[in-house]
């Protein structure tokens, strides 16, 4: 039996590699990574948010606005010494994500991402972040963390933060389970993680919560009151000034004084 074309040895190579290469080429396993708790992110015991937000603070704030916000990611590694805080912030991603969510509202000055190399090699505790962020003249604070508790699920715990007082001013809580791709998704190869993924499902639902969260504070925030300037303050009444001024005029009601005694 012939064949009417010639079956090259690299040819044979070739095939046997893309073969072996398609079968090595496997999702990778999912393995558990340390939980971060809410007590890692607060400064001290508060209301939880339950997929959505919770203000914590009571009445309306005066003066928070307009702001500047530090956010940060907070996660937690554990060893032989325990369970040990770090910031895992890319500071380019949060810089352009946090920008573009609030782009529109003109009540938020500016965002900026805090990492683990601010800190100044301490420990990434919330007290430490605040610290940090006041250095930087931030006006509120963004503690977040990222939770995938089993595979297919993910869940983002916050805390925000007033700098200057260091007292909390809501929770955040969002949660997301992976979608499994419809028949027409996988009759064009499979859908797009953007759109099925847990974590990436979460991240967009978490920055929808923390954008009608700012909405809502900043909707009942008011105007700080005005102080009167510390500055130089007349002691007797001033004279109004006369122009041409008059010969031998006294100035002052003390120069009146001096002239009559």
């Amino acid at each position: 039996m012939t064949f009417p074309f010639t079956i090259r040895p690299y040819w044979l190579l070739f095939g046997v590699t893309c073969l072996v290469g398609c079968a090595a080429k496997r999702q990778p396993e999912w393995t558990p990574k340390p939980l971060v708790r809410w007590e890692d992110l607060s400064t001290e015991p508060m209301p939880l948010a339950d997929d959505g937000y919770l203000l914590l603070c009571e009445g309306a704030t005066k003066g928070l606005f307009p702001a500047t916000i530090g956010v940060t990611r907070l996660t937690i590694d554990e060893d032989a010494a325990g369970r040990v805080a770090a910031l895992r912030t890319d500071p380019r991603n949060e810089f352009l994500q946090w920008n573009s969510a609030f782009d529109d509202k003109f009540a938020i000055s500016e965002v900026f991402p805090v990492s683990q190399f601010d800190l100044g090699g301490g420990e990434a505790g919330p007290q430490q972040v605040l610290a940090a962020l006041h250095a930087f003249h931030a006006r509120l604070g963004l503690i977040y963390a990222v939770n995938e508790p089993r595979n297919g699920e993910s869940e983002i715990i916050a805390a925000l933060y007033e700098v200057k007082t260091g007292r909390p001013l809501a929770s955040i809580h969002a949660h997301a389970l992976s979608l499994a791709p419809t028949a027409e998704e996988r009759k064009q190869r499979g859908a797009s993680l953007w759109t099925t993924d847990s974590r990436a499902l979460v991240r967009a639902k978490f920055e929808n919560i923390v954008y009608a969260c700012m909405d809502e504070l900043i909707a009942k925030d008011q105007p700080a009151p005005i102080e009167d300037s510390s500055g130089w303050r007349p002691v007797v009444p001033i004279r109004p000034v006369e122009w041409p001024p008059a010969r031998d005029a006294p100035t002052r009601p003390q120069d009146q004084t001096k002239r009559g005694s």
